[in-house]
């Protein structure tokens, strides 16, 4: 199995210190300082508005490997940052996709949406995650401070004893 960061193995939890580093550094530390870096500049600039993370419906699991473990960091600090951030007029919150039709997961000319095991039945599109972003970074979403929103298919409602996962 290759995760985002294209370590092998990772899935079992058992990683180089190389692998562990190449994935923490492209999922959690490049969020950190990014994130850090435009709320300082907003906090000196005294402006308001958003900072949104993108995180994973990984973070729900257990952080038994490097991968989910980095996504369950960028939702902690995306909550420390938003109780950090706000009383300077800065919303931050995070957005947790599930499985999204991304050339990583569907490929093909007439790619197969379809995923059994979801209770939506497919993938999420691309645009539909865009638009919850637009919506967290919008006066609609001015309210939801430090939220994580799980855009899973109803996924994330489901217990291992209601789904048999094809491991």
């Amino acid at each position: 199995m290759v995760n985002n960061a294209g370590v092998q193995g990772a899935q079992f939890g058992f990683a180089t210190e190389e692998e562990y580093d190449k994935v923490m550094d492209t999922n959690l530390k490049g969020v950190f300082f990014l994130s850090q870096l435009v709320g300082r500049y907003m906090v000196d600039n005294h402006i308001e508005g958003n900072i949104l993370n993108i995180a994973s419906s990984s973070s729900l699991r257990p952080a038994a490997n490097a991968y989910t473990l980095s996504k369950v960091g960028i939702k902690e600090f995306t909550e420390g940052m938003a109780k950090s951030l706000i009383p300077y007029g800065i919303v931050v919150n995070g957005l947790a996709p599930g499985p999204t039709a991304t050339p990583m997961l569907v490929k093909g000319e007439n790619p197969n949406l379809y995923i059994p095991h979801n209770p939506l039945g497919r993938y999420a599109l691309p645009e539909e995650i865009a638009n919850m972003a637009v919506i967290l970074t919008s006066g609609l979403g001015r309210t939801i401070v430090g939220s994580i929103v799980y855009m899973t298919g109803g996924g994330a409602t489901l217990t291992y004893e209601d789904v048999k996962y094809p491991f």
